[in-house]
């Protein structure tokens, strides 16, 4: 949402971030790409990004264009996007610099509870962590920090729907819209 995100500037940090994510996990990892422009061109080539954005709301939709692993259901690329999400935030969590070093109970380590962990430090780890690497080239821990935002209700929680991974859900396919709604998935010009 928006409104309950006014402190993102650059509201393409996030996505961007999250294509790098799913980039390295479903694909072979390429030691031959050596710059972050080559790393980005790779990943335009193997992914198409649809857009559903409105005035209220901004929405990606990815779709790996040249699949190098295909999931037998949704159920299983559920467990494959939590397990992504889990791993990234973990990282962030455990990471330590000299504006960041906590010290977190991991007893019960799961999405939401990392969420909570991070969500007072949000604003340091976007602005002082810009050079702290993680294992996933080009992804720094600020950019994972962009993929946590406010939803319609002010609670923090991933960019990425996890919700659309259940049996119940459809996914929406090119000029598609949501029923009552106005807002067709079209190709994004922000990740061509």
């Amino acid at each position: 949402m928006i409104h309950n995100n006014l402190d993102i500037q650059i509201h393409h940090i996030g996505p961007m971030c999250f294509l790098k994510i799913l980039y390295y996990f479903l694909n072979i990892p390429d030691d031959t790409i050596n710059t972050i422009e080559n790393y980005t061109e790779n990943i335009f080539k193997r992914f198409l990004v649809l857009e559903a954005s409105t005035n209220e709301k901004i929405s990606y939709h990815f779709i790996h264009a040249k699949p190098s692993a295909i999931f037998e259901n949704v159920s299983t690329l559920a467990i494959f996007i939590k397990a992504m999400i889990h791993f990234v935030l973990l990282s962030v969590v455990q990471h330590k610099c000299s504006m960041f070093n906590i010290t977190s109970p991991l007893g019960s380590c799961t999405i939401s509870n990392l969420i909570q962990i991070l969500v007072p430090h949000i604003n340091i780890l976007r602005k002082h962590c810009t050079s702290c690497q993680t294992s996933i080239p080009y992804i720094s821990i600020a950019d994972i920090a962009y993929l946590l935002v406010q939803n319609k209700t002010n609670e923090w929680v991933t960019a990425i729907d996890i919700n659309v991974y259940s049996n119940n859900q459809q996914f929406r396919l090119f000029n598609s819209i949501k029923y009552g709604k106005n807002n067709p998935l079209i190709l994004s010009t922000t990740f061509p």
